[in-house]
């Protein structure tokens, strides 16, 4: 599955990235821009580069598949009133989908927002959706994880 972006309008982004997967010995086969964050995925080497760029300062970290134990796609909500679920949909209420990589062995924790109410528009969630599913279904097949079943989706209300 081709996931990379080729918008022109993340064109530096994009150089910036691969200057650096150069100083970080990563060769990316697939990548993705969302909103200030760029991912991009060394399949050989099983690691997930992930960069924040704000202005010209950008902040890469890298997720280790081989040493993540799960990879579940989660959904927040706001609080659901009574009776609000009569009139608005449930999506409406939809806070944010992120990617959650738990570790092996370690309290660690990295959380990878794919959808965020605040910053993103609400008519780019279902592809937002879409890709945190695609990401999540192939990450956990290259990550050491224990589960069988891949697919895990918690919504959290």
């Amino acid at each position: 599955m081709n996931m990379k972006n080729n918008n022109t309008r993340y064109g530096d982004k994009f150089l910036q990235l691969s200057e650096l997967g150069s100083k970080f010995n990563l060769t990316f086969s697939s990548h993705l821009a969302l909103g200030n964050r760029i991912i991009a995925l060394d399949g050989l080497r099983k690691k997930l580069m992930v960069v924040e760029m704000n202005n010209a300062v950008s902040r890469p970290y890298i997720v280790e598949l081989d040493r993540v134990k799960t990879i579940s796609l989660k959904k927040a909500y706001s609080s659901i009133r009574p009776g609000e679920l009569d009139q608005r949909g449930l999506r409406e209420f939809l806070e944010s989908v992120y990617l959650q990589f738990e570790y092996m062995n370690e309290d660690k924790t990295i959380v990878l927002p794919f959808y965020e109410r605040e910053k993103d528009r609400y008519q780019d969630l279902s592809r937002l959706e879409r890709n945190a599913g695609n990401w999540q279904m192939i990450l956990s097949k290259m990550a050491n994880t224990q589960n069988s079943n891949p697919v895990k989706v918690k919504e959290q209300l």
